[in-house]
């Protein structure tokens, strides 16, 4: 999931989807489904993660897709716990 203005990009195995709702609205839907909110405007699923790395003091979770979503400082505690970062 991706904030873009007021929409939410809804990116899944199936296609994407704009959406018009908040994030937080789009992640309260997504329960069942193991994520993580990475970012003010990003919640990834776990199970697509396929890399992570660090770009300097940034760090970037690479996507089953290709996309690069980053970590921004306050999520990345919970990155780490989840085990995403080390």
């Amino acid at each position: 999931l991706s904030v873009q203005d007021h929409y939410v990009e809804v990116v899944t195995t199936r296609g994407r989807e704009l959406l018009l709702m908040r994030l937080s609205d789009a992640i309260a839907e997504t329960e069942g489904c193991a994520g993580l909110q990475v970012h003010r405007s990003h919640w990834v699923a776990l199970d697509q993660v396929q890399a992570a790395h660090r770009d300097g003091a940034r760090a970037v979770l690479t996507l089953s897709d290709g996309r690069e979503i980053p970590v921004s400082r306050t999520y990345v505690p919970a990155a780490k716990e989840a085990g995403l970062l080390v």
